[in-house]
């Protein structure tokens, strides 16, 4: 009876387990087994490491916190970029009321207008679709370990052959409604 509530105790600690990844812009994060994450503070007390939640609480780190840099796939991004449907993306892009306006940069940024206010974020290309034209889009990105991204909302586009007429698949998802901006 005992080595199974030892057993089922191991089991039940391995499935809860966390890992903690420092950034390389120097931000801590904890990874949780259900996919998201949470930004702690590791502070040194008495010899051993803890990591500070937002919430107050802490828990104790029993290894190292290893240090990654963000990983691009240059190759990829590179073969995004050559892709006629890329090309068609930088530029400003309007609803048909004014409502909401995409300004895509060629460095990157792009500018979102929703409700009279504006933001500007930074975007990556994740994915072209040359036969469905559509383009998947990652804005607001904060980091990127391997293919864990940190922040950021995924977009899905789709560009009509006219090359001027785009509608945001992932808004008719949310909203079910058809979000149609046209090139300027």
């Amino acid at each position: 009876m005992l080595k199974k509530t030892l057993l089922l105790f191991l089991a039940a600690a391995a499935a809860f387990a966390v890992e903690f990844v420092t950034l390389g812009d120097g931000r801590t994060v904890m990874l949780k087994d259900d996919g998201t994450y949470e930004e702690v503070t590791l502070i040194i007390k008495d010899g051993k490491t803890i990591a500070l939640k937002n919430d107050g609480t802490w828990l104790r780190v029993d290894e190292d916190v290893p240090v990654v840099e963000s990983v691009g796939t240059k190759r990829a991004q590179k073969s995004f970029n050559s892709s006629k449907l890329a090309k068609i993306l930088p530029g400003r892009w309007e609803s048909r009321d004014g409502a909401t306006v995409y300004e895509f940069g060629t460095d990157g940024t792009v500018r979102i207008k929703r409700d009279n206010r504006w933001k500007r974020l930074s975007y990556r290309i994740d994915d072209v679709d040359d036969q469905k034209r559509n383009i998947v889009v990652n804005i607001g990105e904060n980091s990127r370990i391997g293919f864990l991204s940190i922040g950021g909302e995924q977009r899905v586009l789709h560009i009509e052959d006219d090359g001027k007429t785009m509608h945001d698949e992932s808004y008719r998802l949310k909203h079910l409604r058809d979000l149609v901006l046209i090139k300027q």
